[in-house]
């Protein structure tokens, strides 16, 4: 693989490359008008590409009209592609956002309702990790380790 002079051996760049691979075939040269169903195509990949997958998904979806269904664990995918809906670069219409829950020992698909601002009205209890009141807690705890270092000083 050659690009702007660098090269290496597909061998050598991790098995994320080996998964990507064909999801970015499967992408290009779907016939428009086609449907394609992904199952984490983000697995084995660095979060930036996990997140610049979903600009994929859009781009392909809008300039070959191929429809992609993707079931996905991943935050990175899943927020870039509400960044993409805020930005306008697609409407809530072209993306609908599902996650499935057990109810009553039977799989349940519900649909994420999404409010003009395209923040999830509906987000279902410990669906991904919650960042921001991880970060909330880190700066919590690092003040109090500055108020604790203070006083005893």
């Amino acid at each position: 693989m050659d690009s702007q002079a660098v090269s290496a051996n597909l061998r050598d760049v991790g098995i994320g490359i080996s998964q990507v691979l064909p999801v970015l075939t499967v992408a290009f040269f779907a016939p428009p008008g086609s449907t394609v169903i992904l199952e984490e195509p983000e697995i084995h990949l660095h979060p930036l590409a996990q997140s610049v997958l979903a600009e994929l998904f859009v781009e392909v979806s809008q300039k070959r009209l191929v429809q992609f269904i993707v079931e996905t664990h991943s935050e990175h995918l899943f927020r870039r592609m509400q960044t993409l809906v805020a930005k306008e670069h697609l409407g809530t219409e072209d993306c609908e956002m599902y996650f499935v829950e057990k109810e009553q020992g039977r799989a349940q698909l519900r649909r994420l309702e999404l409010d003009p601002y395209v923040r999830v009205k509906n987000w279902p209890d410990r669906f991904f990790g919650d960042a921001l009141a991880e970060t909330r807690e880190q700066t919590q705890l690092a003040l109090k380790r500055i108020k604790d270092l203070r006083s005893a000083n």
